[in-house]
């Protein structure tokens, strides 16, 4: 079902809130976030941005070879635009320095997000900031991230928000049209989309992600929805194979209280 606009805006609020929270319960300065040119980063920016004040954020801009040259056109455009403070480092003689294979290309892949993870996480230890992730519940729910990648991030604004509903909520906060209809990519090898990659769109992929949090049966989903039962199985089948990344790492039970099972954190 459809977010109707008074609970988009409220939405709206909740996350602004959340952020300035989050900086502000941590006693920190402010938040980095790694900018791809594309609508998420752009969105998690302006919803920063209007949270914390342009001078209380840092984009990070970080290209390599197979990156469109489009997306960092676009992510230096919208940070000079929105006048927020930003570096860019080009992670190609970083990843030279690994005995890493392009031809392996999705441990290649995740290789460049893991880079883009240290830099912001360096850069965000040195001015005092949190690293704020950019991914949103779709992504989340198939596991379409990079473990201690672009997942590794200190809180995530719009992580509970579809992709297929990010743009309605980019619009409503004035994110500037070019990025609105932009094929969703990660760039993580030469002419490499989302949606090619996960062998559906993200419109069908949401319609069983909805329907799955209602709790639908399989058929039923397929049915409501005008999919085949087969288009239902594969988002199914990428929810379960991907649990790993969405937990703590596993820890073997030998005490009383264990964390990552039953430890509850306290104030002291």
């Amino acid at each position: 079902m459809s977010r109707s606009e008074d609970d988009l805006e409220e939405d709206i609020q909740l996350i602004k809130k959340f952020i300035s929270d989050k900086v502000e319960k941590n006693n920190t300065e402010g938040v980095v976030l790694g900018l791809s040119g594309g609508l998420d980063s752009t969105t998690v920016l302006k919803l920063s941005v209007d949270a914390l004040g342009k001078e209380n954020v840092h984009g990070i801009i970080m290209p390599e070879s197979a990156t469109p040259e489009e997306d960092m056109r676009d992510a230096r455009w919208i940070a000079e635009k929105w006048d927020v403070e930003y570096d860019e480092f080009d992670i190609d003689p970083i990843m030279e320095c690994f005995p890493a294979d392009p031809k392996e290309r999705l441990a290649y892949a995740n290789l460049k997000a893991r880079i883009r993870s240290c830099i912001e996480y360096y850069t965000a230890n040195v001015e005092n900031k949190l690293v704020v992730g950019t991914s949103n519940k779709s992504e989340l729910l198939l596991g379409y991230t990079t473990k201690y990648g672009d997942s590794a991030v200190d809180f995530l604004p719009i992580g509970d928000v579809y992709k297929s509903d990010v743009r309605r909520l980019a619009e409503k906060i004035d994110v500037p049209e070019r990025f609105l209809d932009k094929v969703p990519r990660a760039g993580l090898w030469e002419g490499q989309t989302d949606e090619e990659e996960l062998g559906h769109s993200y419109e069908e992929i949401d319609k069983v992600l909805k329907s799955i949090e209602n709790q639908d049966s399989l058929e039923k989903i397929a049915e409501k929805n005008g999919l085949s039962e087969g288009t239902v199985k594969d988002v199914k089948d990428m929810i379960h194979s991907s649990v790993h990344k969405r937990k703590f790492p596993t820890v073997l039970k030998l005490r009383s209280r264990t964390v990552g099972v039953d430890w509850r954190e306290f104030s002291m």
